[in-house]
């Protein structure tokens, strides 16, 4: 008897182009994921100049306390937990550990610890992720000299926490313009409209205390806050409820401001609530009329 032939098999012409297109979109795709990887990692790298300054660390009992009450009633706490230790924090996806303030400061100079905070910069001149500089860089040389002087009277506890490893979404953000790097952020960002002498403190209030949710000019962001109108919204008493207790009116997602009021803003006296109304009431005086203007000019 002859011996049977083995039957051979030989994959379609069909197979072989799919097969060949999945290994060509593999290796575009691996080509693709590498230059994200190499784009990303070159703007987390980024060096900036970095800025003088010629702040110095205050130590009187009196600026100590300032500080700390102005690390409370701009929310640091917000980041950084209660005790100042750090603890997680999700950007765009992404777990991010915010730094042990306890311990940092051991590591910094005054000139560094002033640049992370009014300029979002690092010792070496990259940039701070989410650091809230485009609200902090309001802060005068004299709060930052009482702040940096409070954290430097904390005594060290916890833990030096974990860099960050960047994400898929975090990269993709940063590369299609979804997520900026703090330091870039600080150098596009306004300030809050002059609305003149009168009103000024509760401008710089405003601009330090709600500048990270609402935008450094306090006309409202995309994801955290609106704009700052309180004319034909908010009542004087409305406002300080909103800002002692989160109390909202209307509908919306108010958590943020709620743990926010109740954690920071409560801890402002009714002196300083009484400022910032009359600032915004002031800077929607002007807005308003600037709008009248700019549509009387555009009718026939």
């Amino acid at each position: 008897m002859k011996p049977k032939r083995e039957r051979m098999i030989r994959p379609s012409p069909k197979y072989l182009w799919t097969v060949a297109g999945l290994l060509v979109a593999l290796v575009i795709g691996a080509w693709g994921a590498s230059q994200a990887i190499f784009r990303s990692d070159a703007i987390l790298a980024a060096r900036h100049p970095l800025p003088p300054s010629a702040i110095v660390a205050a130590t009187t009992p009196e600026a100590i306390a300032r500080g700390e009450r102005l690390v409370v009633v701009t929310n640091c706490t917000g980041c950084h937990g209660v005790d100042l230790t750090g603890g997680p924090l999700r950007v765009a996806g992404t777990p991010v550990f915010t730094a042990n303030l306890t311990r940092v400061t051991a590591r910094r100079t005054d000139a560094e610890l002033d640049r992370a905070i009014r300029h979002g910069l690092r010792p070496n001149g990259s940039s701070e992720l989410a650091m809230p500089s485009t609200a902090y860089s309001a802060f005068t040389d004299d709060e930052m000299a009482s702040i940096i002087g409070y954290l430097r009277s904390l005594p060290p506890k916890g833990v030096n926490l974990p860099k960050f490893e960047p994400g898929l979404f975090l990269r993709a953000s940063l590369l299609t313009g979804g997520l900026k790097m703090e330091a870039d952020q600080v150098a596009s960002a306004k300030p809050p409209l002059d609305a003149g002498p009168g009103v000024a403190a509760g401008r710089h209030l405003a601009a330090i205390a709600c500048g990270r949710c609402h935008g450094s000019d306090l006309g409202g962001t995309r994801d955290a806050g609106p704009d700052m109108t309180v004319r034909g919204y908010y009542s004087r008493a409305q406002f300080f409820s909103l800002v002692k207790q989160g109390e909202a009116i209307g509908e919306g997602n108010m958590q943020l401001m709620t743990q926010t009021a109740k954690a920071s803003f409560s801890h402002f006296t009714d002196g300083e609530i009484e400022a910032i109304y009359a600032y915004l009431d002031a800077r929607d005086r002007i807005l308003i009329a600037q709008a009248a203007k700019v549509a009387q000019a555009r009718k026939p």
